[in-house]
């Protein structure tokens, strides 16, 4: 089937004739074609306005509508899962970096109870001896040896002794 040839206004507006001898007026002519494109203009317009009303049209236009909206939607979730993307690696790398401060925390934890455990065993000997009497001279027990029993338990030591000879 073959499309047919639509006119157009300006088409009619700017036709021309070649004259003859006896012809028509050639200003009639142009006035009436004038008269014709004008016609013809409006009558475009009015099958646009009529075909604009038909359901199909209407369908068309709401089909279109609904396409941008789902795009619009689409781009807007599209970003926010990129935003998304963000903050989840920016959490899981503050999430690495607690479980390092974690595992370091947990080794001086580890060194510390290692330590107290050490000093603990230590001091454990040189208490038992001196429940028992007994003085050796070495270990926490040597530091303390020019204190007497009262002033250890005071917290004064030899030095406040000696240079406190008035009281």
């Amino acid at each position: 089937m073959k499309k047919e040839k639509r006119l157009k206004p300006q088409e009619i507006r700017s036709k021309e004739f070649s004259k003859k001898l006896f012809g028509y007026d050639p200003d009639e002519v142009e006035a009436f074609l004038i008269e014709v494109a004008n016609a013809y203009q409006d009558l475009l317009k009015e099958v646009e306005d009529l075909r604009r009303e038909t359901p199909e049209y209407k369908t068309e236009e709401l089909v279109e509508k609904a396409r941008k909206r789902i795009e619009e939607i689409l781009q807007k979730k599209m970003e926010e899962k990129e935003e998304l993307e963000k903050q989840k690696k920016e959490i899981e790398i503050e999430i690495e970096k607690l479980k390092l401060a974690q595992k370091k925390m947990f080794d001086r934890l580890r060194l510390a109870i290692f330590d107290m455990t050490r000093i603990i065993e230590e001091i454990k000997p040189n208490a038992s001896g001196k429940e028992k009497g007994k003085s050796t001279g070495t270990g926490s027990e040597g530091a303390t040896q020019g204190f007497s029993q009262p002033d250890r338990e005071s917290g004064r030591g030899e030095t406040e002794d000696k240079g406190d000879s008035t009281t």
